[in-house]
């Protein structure tokens, strides 16, 4: 499924839950693993992986024992500096 803005919070929530639930079966990881890896509980993992609402911190603890955190610069890239804020 392509990610755009016409798809509700929770449909998107259920994408990124069931990329990160592919991504974690490609690197041959347990939910059980991965939490531990995470430093968070399996239910948080589940509740990630199925598009519940969750901490922001606990998604990036995933993304991080992923080795994914390099591609949150390309979700929301720096924007170069303005000229107004060097006055």
């Amino acid at each position: 499924m392509k990610l755009t803005s016409e798809l509700t919070d929770e449909a998107l929530l259920r994408e990124l839950g069931a990329r990160l639930e592919r991504r974690r079966i490609d690197a041959n990881l347990t939910q059980a693993q991965l939490a531990l890896e995470a430093g968070i509980s399996k239910r948080t993992l589940e509740r990630i992986e199925t598009g519940d609402s969750t901490d922001f911190v606990m998604l990036i603890r995933v993304l991080r024992a992923l080795k994914l955190v390099e591609g949150l610069e390309n979700l929301i890239p720096d924007l170069p500096q303005s000229p107004i804020t060097l006055l």
